[in-house]
């Protein structure tokens, strides 16, 4: 059956994603239907030098506002107004060589052009350099460069940076755990509609850290920031009514809500409507369609989700049975830490099903998965047939 959303797990507070410097210019082209003629002129200003114009036309290659959608040439005309000095250019610049496909995607680059606006004092720029220094292992900076970056947008009035340092004071995360610290940073961007620090603010009612645990409070903040379009807010709001927490248990919200998260990229709550189209709850049960959603949230880095679908994919739930590739998403899911797919694998290993038999490896894997289930019986057979080989090798 489902293993079920236990509401203090499913409610954590993680580091929110590194958001794109939007709204630096009033003339943001936000309208789709942009007209050739608006284009035009933007394209002949821009031509002529208008660094304005230039990171206009970024925005809108990079959105696909009134033109295709290309990373390729939001860089190219971020490029011409970074080049003149334009901070907000740069920065956006920056998040296309963080985030772009291949062929745009460089990070030393992104870090590069980042500092350059962040020494300019772009409070953006502050934040996501602070942040590719704190998450990206490749960049080679201590923590405490990352957060002095961080804490200068967090005094720049950037409240990105607040929800992050209250989520890290939250997490003793390159900080040290302190409530306090946590609900203060968090509550200043949650009173200014900061969809991601009112989603942690609910959490800490949710679980009473740092403040009484409020149910009710918990589903306002959540709500907000689900109101907002975040799908972290979403996702949360669908476990508080999942589970009847501070409103009535009602699936076909929590079911709407995961939907919308799971849409807005949501890997937990993609990871959700997969177990409920897999076990047939709230929605009518569809292999397919979970193992859709469980694809999704692994490409989005979830572990749960590659252990189920990898037991999917071995009991042929989703169609014909793929050892192989359960195999290769237990392991996976194994290396990061995941204990059913360490207990899975063990199994696997110990009997040589899918993979050569290996002892070893599947104490190994058994000793990690202890860590989480009872597994005395597993470790008692395995080393009961260790004993049994080294035996008949004296012999």
């Amino acid at each position: 059956m489902r293993r079920g959303l236990i509401l203090i797990v499913a409610l954590m507070i993680g580091a929110p994603f590194v958001a794109v410097l939007q709204g630096q210019s009033s003339s943001s082209p936000s309208d789709s239907k942009m007209a050739s003629s608006d284009f035009k002129h933007l394209l002949t200003l821009a031509n002529s030098g208008s660094t304005q114009a230039q990171f206009q036309l970024g925005l809108a290659y990079q959105y696909g506002h009134g033109v295709e959608q290309s990373a390729y040439e939001a860089a190219r005309w971020y490029r011409m107004a970074a080049n003149s000095g334009d901070s907000a250019a740069q920065n956006n610049l920056g998040f296309l060589y963080e985030t772009g496909p291949d062929g745009v995607g460089d990070l030393p680059e992104a870090a590069k052009w980042y500092l350059r606006a962040a020494v300019e004092g772009n409070p953006m720029a502050q934040f996501n350099l602070g942040h590719l220094y704190l998450y990206t292992v490749s960049m080679k900076k201590t923590p405490e460069e990352g957060l002095y970056w961080i804490q200068r947008a967090a005094s720049a009035g950037c409240l990105s940076a607040f929800t992050l340092l209250g989520s890290l004071y939250a997490r003793g995360e390159f900080l040290p755990q302190d409530s306090r610290h946590a609900f203060k940073m968090t509550m200043i961007a949650a009173k200014k509609h900061e969809p991601g620090a009112e989603a942690n603010l609910g959490v800490f009612y949710a679980q009473g850290f740092g403040v009484p645990a409020d149910p009710h409070e918990a589903v306002k903040w959540f709500r907000r920031s689900a109101d907002a379009g975040n799908p972290d807010g979403q996702f949360k709001l669908g476990v508080m009514y999942e589970n009847g927490k501070g409103v009535p248990k009602d699936m076909d919200q929590a079911v709407r809500l995961y939907g919308l998260a799971a849409e807005g990229g949501s890997a937990r709550a993609q990871e959700s409507l997969g177990e409920l189209y897999e076990f047939g709850q709230a929605v009518q049960r569809d292999y397919q369609e979970a193992a859709r959603w469980y694809q999704k949230a692994i490409e989005g880095g979830d572990v749960l989700s590659a252990s189920q679908l990898a037991t999917m994919l071995f009991e042929g739930k989703a169609g014909t049975r793929d050892l192989p590739g359960a195999i290769r998403l237990w392991s996976w899911a194994a290396q990061q830490g995941e204990p059913r797919a360490q207990f899975n694998l063990a199994e696997m290993y110990m009997k040589g099903v899918g993979v050569s038999k290996d002892l070893r490896k599947s104490l190994s894997l058994f000793s990690q998965a202890a860590k989480r289930f009872d597994v005395s019986k597993q470790l008692k057979e395995v080393s009961s047939q260790m004993n049994q080989e080294e035996t008949a090798e004296l012999h």
